[in-house]
């Protein structure tokens, strides 16, 4: 099994490479956000005329340029991994939300999953295995505490509250991208069990997945690693470590 962590161009090389996968391989593509408005607005081409409908439906700059920056990134790559315009893909939707590519005749037995923050963008690609990718700001959140309190452990907070005060921010957005991921992969999404998914929260530290609310039993089928970001990110993926079967594909 292997992992790589790849930073985008946007050229036909780049996009290329970025895609060039073993069948064993989970590949993590990082992307910063391009500033020039004119530039995002050529990206803004890719998408489908439901995608802009969402991308109008943002009431801040922001979150609609993140959306249509990550959506037509996603379609760069998955369209280079399938020899597809990335213009024609089409995504359906299960009731939880869960994208997956609906174009049926598909050979390649593709995975992904997107996650951004700010001006970073990271898009996670596996073939025949599910993937989930989560990646943090780490930003002044001043009620941290009280959300670590109703998203971690008991086991988790004994570990968060033993670290030095100025490190305690940091565990905790650790914490919450490697949960993230997790549920991603899995296709959840956010759900109430989150004190039951057990992570390693320390800085320096490696990422571990340490409990799952069915038991220890799938704690096997999982594994973890952190992302290499420029400070002041965190950020995970979680990925089968065995390929299954079927077509199911993630954001």
């Amino acid at each position: 099994m292997q992992i790589s962590f790849l930073d985008w161009e946007d050229s036909t090389l780049a996009r290329r490479a970025a895609t060039a996968m073993e069948s064993d391989e989970v590949r993590v593509v990082l992307a910063s956000m391009p500033a020039d408005e004119v530039a995002l607005r050529a990206w803004d081409g890719l998408l489908s005329p439901d995608e802009r409908a969402r991308a109008e439906q943002f009431r801040v700059r922001e979150p609609r340029r993140q959306f249509v920056f990550g959506r037509a990134l996603l379609r760069q790559l998955l369209g280079s991994c399938l020899d597809i315009e990335p213009s024609a893909l089409a995504f359906s939707y299960q009731p939880r939300g869960k994208p997956f590519l609906s174009q049926s005749g598909l050979r390649d037995d593709l995975r992904f999953n997107l996650s951004h923050s700010g001006r970073m963008v990271a898009v996670a690609l596996a073939r025949g295995r599910a993937v989930g990718v989560d990646i943090e700001t780490i930003h002044h959140c001043d009620d941290w505490p009280l959300m670590a309190g109703q998203i971690f452990s008991p086991r988790e907070l004994c570990e968060l509250h033993s670290l030095p005060g100025p490190q305690q921010r940091v565990a905790f957005f650790h914490g919450w991208t490697r949960k993230e991921a997790f549920l991603k992969a899995t296709g959840e999404g956010l759900t109430d069990a989150l004190p039951a998914i057990e992570v390693t929260l320390s800085p320096g530290r490696e990422p571990e997945l340490l409990a799952f609310p069915v038991g220890p039993e799938p704690l096997r089928q999982w594994a973890i690693r952190g992302i290499p970001l420029p400070p002041n990110f965190v950020g995970a993926v979680v990925f089968e470590n065995n390929a299954s079967p079927g077509r199911e594909q993630n954001l």
